[in-house]
């Protein structure tokens, strides 16, 4: 209401709405309404006004939430209540108008900022977007207890700048210059000093720069780490012997900072742009267990289109 009217002297938050619309529209985030947004409007008496804010919002998705006399229709959103929907409403009830009846003021109203919560929960959306005090002042009750996540216009704002910062893709590079430690390639096979440049070996450029680093275990284990900045998880791919066995680099578990792969394993690394590289461990030599030198051997390969599948590819 505030958005689309925004000429009222009520109106709050307007230029918050409008980035997140602007959002909206270039698809970087997915904003809906519930059906109960129309009954609000449909109280308007300005007839004017009425038709124009229906006119905006036919524009923005409607989902439902639950289904009540004299406001929902048979061909709408809107879902007939089962036991787990009573619950749900029972419970944000108690949290947000506990004793709420028939006779409490502003009765409609309430009703319907209840069935908003409810509709949000029920299609798993992600942030509760109002800038009504009283819910807001619940934030930890709503999000604890039922897990819905309020937040002013203001706040799932800042949430959505911070993400899409996150998520800008970044031109890399890496932290050293030596081209001895680096491949420009997309896939190839490199052998190397690991004790040497600080421990790092890069592969890729760009977008697709990966900087993986290493350590010493043993003449047929080492340890990988994800501590370069170009890096931002790695994973062991267990059952892999081959980097294209990979179907779904995502899979993997990718919880821990270093992983310890064995000569013919292979580690899957994800950048901070969200790409995939795999590595597959070919030979260690190791100068404490009798070789000349420290030295590894691995083949990689970058997917540079996003995708997680390295069987096309490798």
């Amino acid at each position: 209401m505030a958005l689309f009217d925004s000429g009222s002297q009520t109106a709050t938050s307007i230029d918050e709405l409008r980035e997140l619309m602007r959002y909206a529209l270039s698809g970087a985030v997915n904003l809906a309404i519930t059906t109960r947004v129309e009954i609000d409007f449909g109280r308007d008496r300005d007839d004017g006004r009425r038709a124009e804010m229906m006119h905006h919002i036919a524009m923005i998705p409607v989902i439902g939430t639950v289904a009540r006399w004299d406001q929902s229709r048979f061909d709408g959103a809107d879902v007939l209540v089962a036991r787990h929907h009573q619950s749900l409403l029972a419970e944000v009830k108690g949290i947000v108008f506990p004793g709420l009846t028939p006779e409490s003021g502003k009765y409609a109203n309430k009703l319907a900022d209840l069935d908003h919560l409810v509709g949000h929960k029920l299609a798993g959306r992600d942030i509760f977007v109002t800038d009504d005090g009283g819910l807001l002042r619940r934030y930890q009750q709503l999000r604890d207890s039922v897990g819905i996540l309020v937040m002013s216009p203001a706040e799932a704002l800042r949430f959505v700048d911070a993400h899409h910062a996150r998520h800008q893709q970044k031109f890399l590079e890496p932290a050293g210059n030596d081209e001895a430690y680096r491949d420009r390639r997309l896939r190839g096979t490199v052998t190397f000093d690991y004790s040497n440049n600080d421990h790092r070996f890069s592969v890729g450029e760009g977008l697709y720069l990966f900087e993986t680093r290493w350590s010493k275990a043993s003449n047929h284990s080492i340890h990988a780490y994800r501590d370069e900045p170009s890096v931002e998880s790695i994973a062991l791919a267990r059952g892999a012997v081959e980097i294209s066995e990979i179907r779904d680099a995502s899979a993997y578990d990718f919880s821990s900072r270093t992983r310890s792969p064995n000569i013919g394993q292979v580690i899957v690394w994800r950048n901070v742009n969200g790409l995939f590289a795999a590595t597959k461990i070919l030979a260690i030599k190791d100068d404490g267990r009798g070789d000349e030198r420290d030295e590894l051997s691995f083949e990689f390969v970058i997917l540079p289109d996003g995708s997680a599948d390295f069987s096309a590819r490798s």
